[in-house]
């Protein structure tokens, strides 16, 4: 039995450890790459809805009425339970 022989099955193992980390780390990688994606994605949203918001089409329109609709109804509805548990 020569040197080399006996060094096959740890050069063999060697290979599949280091293809098992090489899958690791790119399966790291693509889940940081998708992590940052999301930030990126709610990113965008939050601007597109602030211009959106702060313009004078109809979608600013609705989220003002919605704004004033909040307000409104933070004033009235303690007012009115009040009034209903009172009288």
């Amino acid at each position: 039995m020569s040197n080399m022989d006996d060094l096959k099955p740890a050069l063999d193992e060697e290979q599949r450890q280091k293809a098992v980390y090489d899958a690791a780390m790119a399966s790291v990688k693509q889940s940081e790459r998708k992590r940052q994606a999301a930030g990126y994605a709610v990113m965008a949203g939050a601007m597109g809805y602030g211009e959106a918001a702060l313009g004078d089409g109809k979608f600013a329109k609705l989220s003002k009425a919605a704004k004033l609709f909040c307000i409104a109804a933070l004033f009235i509805l303690p007012n009115a339970l009040i009034i209903y548990l009172v009288f």
